[in-house]
């Protein structure tokens, strides 16, 4: 996840795997089934002794990479890091997490926003940082 801000409104700023798998749109679905099939087909092709061990030895690692690209995606749409308009309206937004409006004048001259707040980034407490 980015070290900043969200620019998207919050709907859960701290999902589980739970409201993660639930919240999964039909892309999501073809991701999974597509880098499975792919790597099945990538096990099948390479492993000419023993191709469906091989095959299915693939196809799992397969869903494992595809199922953690799918969770990562479906967390960033909940905590505000990528476009979530779907999620917005069917769970509504975070009642004390939203975004902040910057208001730029100019883009050829930049402001300082400070997007890292203390409750993404808190401040170092010295005296307990060994």
């Amino acid at each position: 996840m980015p070290y900043a801000d969200p620019k998207f409104p919050v709907v859960n700023p701290t999902p589980t795997v739970d409201d993660c798998i639930k919240s999964m749109r039909i892309k999501d679905y073809f991701t999974l089934l597509g880098l499975t099939s792919a790597s099945w087909a990538y096990g099948y092709v390479t492993g000419k002794p023993l191709r469906m061990p091989t095959a299915a030895t693939a196809a799992t690692i397969g869903l494992t990479a595809a199922g953690i690209a799918v969770l990562q995606n479906t967390r960033a749409r909940l905590m505000g890091y990528d476009e979530n308009a779907r999620e917005v309206k069917m769970y509504g937004m975070h009642p004390t997490c939203q975004p902040r409006k910057v208001k730029r004048e100019d883009a050829r001259f930049p402001v300082a926003t400070g997007r890292s707040s203390a409750a993404v980034s808190p401040p170092l407490n010295w005296r307990t940082y060994d």
